[in-house]
């Protein structure tokens, strides 16, 4: 899920100077190279919509989505193997010479705590991805980008204009251009309490948000 979410971040980061930075768009104002700009920011657009739903709603059985890692968190097995790794307790360095029978005593002592800590860590981590999805699935973003993946990327659907028909545009279903990066931030803590809860790791996408900036930086500028 990590991998595809950092993918995703480069392609808005690479999608929003297209959008916003008026140094970008007005490079081809007025020129028959605008045609293929438009072309090419409204393909970024849809594409990562058609990213954002399917890292998040995808129902297909192989696909890492939240939808199916949530479904999957069901299974009382898979739940109990799932806190039984991640309540395992780090093992005790001793200095100096302690005898067996207090190494025993806290030892145990320490495991016994160790282990209800990550318990109600990870009762925590599972509390918060369900109701960050239950939040999300209510939010107007929710709504207007999944219909949009219906309209836009599941079907090819055509609108009538003025006597001609043209494919749909994101606001003939009530999508705003900044909706995919709302929709991100959405997501992101959730991804983040799912990583926690399956594999008691943490990830900063800072560090890859600071070089897709950059990188579309560069590729804008040039």
């Amino acid at each position: 899920m990590i991998r595809k979410l950092i993918a995703v971040d480069l392609k808005l980061e690479m999608l929003s100077p297209a959008l916003f930075d008026k140094r970008v768009s007005d490079k081809w104002d007025g020129s028959p190279g605008a045609h293929g700009f438009e072309v090419l920011r409204t393909s970024m657009y849809f594409d990562s919509i058609r990213e954002l739903t399917a890292i998040s709603l995808d129902r297909y059985p192989t696909s890492p989505s939240i939808h199916n890692i949530l479904e999957m968190l069901q299974s009382k097995e898979l739940l109990q193997s799932l806190r039984e790794e991640y309540c395992k307790p780090l093992p005790i360095n001793w200095v100096g010479d302690i005898d067996g029978e207090s190494k025993a005593f806290w030892e145990e002592r320490f495991k016994e705590r160790e282990t209800q800590e990550a318990s109600d860590r990870f009762n925590t981590h599972l509390r918060k991805s369900k109701q960050l999805f239950k939040e999300l699935k209510q939010s107007e973003y929710f709504n207007r980008v999944k219909r949009a993946r219906n309209k836009l990327v599941a079907h090819c659907d055509m609108v009538e204009d003025d006597g001609n028909f043209r494919p749909f545009e994101p606001t003939d279903v009530g999508l705003k251009w900044n909706d995919p990066e709302e929709y991100f931030k959405l997501i992101q803590p959730i991804i983040t309490e799912l990583v926690l809860l399956t594999s008691n790791e943490a990830y900063s996408l800072d560090i890859s948000n600071g070089q897709h900036k950059a990188i579309a930086k560069d590729f804008w500028n040039k």
